[in-house]
């Protein structure tokens, strides 16, 4: 019987076989990969194994050549649409991270439009990428939401994996985000919340609703963002401003909904309250990432901080707004 062997990588050290295979073998369950096991159809080093015998780097998991057929995502296939990458704007890359720009009204996952693809078949054709795990796939490391832009990263090891998701739990990594606002917000604000699902279908997602308290019976998650006024407009009698927000929670609309609730809503931003947006504007509304801070000291080599400016677009509804980006 034919075999195809597969090399374990330092990612998988230590890890158990049958965990290892459900993720290199995402087509098959637990169930499946244990009947493979004891036929001795998936070997380690060339000899039967039991699922919970450890795996370490340098291992050869065998796996019979008959079990691969088109269908199979053993071997992480990008679909053909995504094989063009241009509209991929990479802001920064090592072997830990990959940071891109995102753009306006493109989802992370979605599956005719989704940039996790994108970054999927970018790593499969960048001859300078070498995944040595079998258990571990690149994948976002935090979310922004279709209709907001800028810094979104992505792992592109289990190691940038781990550190980048504890410090965005401990809040030694800093997100900031440019976002014009109606009304005129006078000082900076400290905003401690409670968010919850509003169960409100708007446009094809579901709101959730920002509240300063909650009940017993109310399921609800503490968010907490900065908001800090940057420079002010004016434009048909309507008051704007440029506001920066700092946020230690990353909760579904957490910006979007505490606006809301402060009385300062994302301009154009319906869904959460305010008015529509006058002249041409290319958005809903206009919240950009443009801002990470990481440890001077990391073991990821990190600079300290990755900065992007605002967008073209963004720019030109602030001259709109009558707002002088001068300050930033």
């Amino acid at each position: 019987m034919d075999f195809k062997d597969f090399t374990a990588g330092k990612d998988d050290s230590d890890r158990r076989l049958d965990r290892v295979l459900r993720i290199f073998l995402q087509e098959k369950g637990l169930p499946e990969i244990y009947k493979l096991l004891r036929k001795g159809l998936i070997k380690l080093n060339h000899k039967k194994a039991k699922p919970e015998t450890r795996v370490f780097e340098g291992d050869v998991i065998s796996i019979a050549a008959f079990l691969f057929d088109e269908n199979s995502t053993a071997e992480t296939e990008a679909p053909s649409e995504y094989q063009n990458n241009e509209k991929l704007k990479i802001v920064f890359e090592n072997e830990h991270l990959l940071i891109i720009d995102k753009p306006y009204d493109r989802t992370v996952h979605g599956k005719t439009d989704g940039l996790y693809q994108d970054v999927l078949s970018y790593l499969k054709n960048n001859p300078s990428y070498k995944n040595s795990s079998l258990s571990f796939t690149p994948g976002p490391l935090h979310r922004l939401d279709r209709r907001t832009t800028g810094l979104l990263v992505f792992s592109k090891s289990l190691e940038g994996a781990r550190w980048f998701t504890e410090g965005i739990k401990n809040h030694t990594i800093q997100k900031k985000y440019y976002g014009l606002v109606q009304g005129k917000l006078f000082e900076k604000e400290n905003w401690k919340d409670f968010i919850t699902d509003s169960g409100e279908n708007e446009d094809g997602f579901y709101k959730v609703e920002a509240k300063s308290e909650v009940s017993e019976n109310e399921k609800s998650a503490a968010c907490e963002t900065t908001a800090t006024p940057i420079s002010f407009g004016k434009q048909n009698g309507q008051e704007y401003t440029l506001a920066e927000f700092s946020i230690k929670t990353g909760r579904k609309h957490q910006i979007r909904s505490q606006s809301a609730l402060h009385k300062h809503p994302l301009a154009g931003d319906t869904a959460y309250g305010a008015k529509k947006l006058t002249g041409s504007p290319s958005r809903e509304f206009y919240l950009q990432a443009y801002c990470l801070k990481f440890p001077k000291e990391n073991p990821l080599g990190l600079p300290d901080c990755i900065k992007i400016s605002l967008s073209p677009d963004f720019i030109g509804q602030l001259q709109f707004c009558g707002i002088n980006k001068s300050s930033l």
